[in-house]
């Protein structure tokens, strides 16, 4: 396999970066929506899954339209107010879907926006997949059969791949050495 390949193939072996056909959460169709996590296409942002695929730096097509404060753009001139779209009532699946998200991001699943290669900060995504096992906790009792289904998906689907992930990084550290 060639570099430029391996640089953008994922740790989990899905298909592609949006992970839409059999990878990284995806394929559980009513677990968590069409195609994976965010099925691609979270109602919260648009089309492209949540922050439109590409995490939380908000770059070209995210949550804000590639017009963050990080990227230097907007200035004084850009119109906030025409983003601030209506957005459904949360629920504990979009709560869930969300930060499973930023889990997979952590993990080098869905690529930097900026650079297109995977980072891995395993601190941040064992800190979200714990966050979401808090919630289940908590809300034990309280949830639908079907949030249920999907938040204990979720979570093993997040804690296998964060093993994946480790083994990724580790094995992409030995490499450099």
């Amino acid at each position: 396999m060639a570099e430029e390949e391996k640089k953008d193939e994922c740790c989990c072996g899905g298909q592609g970066h949006d992970h839409s056909e059999g990878g990284c959460c995806g394929g559980h169709g009513g677990d968590h929506g069409e195609g994976g996590c965010c099925g691609g296409h979270g109602p919260e942002h648009g089309e492209g899954g949540c922050c439109g695929g590409h995490g939380p730096e908000h770059g070209e097509g995210g949550c804000c339209g590639g017009h963050g404060r990080d990227r230097g753009e907007g200035g004084d001139d850009f119109d906030y107010a025409a983003h601030d779209v209506p957005l459904p009532a949360p629920t504990l699946t979009l709560i869930t879907t969300s930060l499973a998200q930023q889990a997979m991001y952590s993990m080098g699943i869905i690529p930097d926006p900026r650079s297109g290669k995977s980072i891995f900060l395993m601190n941040q995504a064992r800190h979200l997949i714990d966050m979401i096992q808090v919630i289940f906790d908590k809300t034990e009792g309280n949830r639908t059969e079907e949030e249920t289904r999907m938040m204990d998906g979720a979570l093993n689907d997040l804690r296998m791949l964060f093993v994946k992930a480790m083994d990724e990084k580790n094995r992409r550290e030995a490499q450099k050495q």
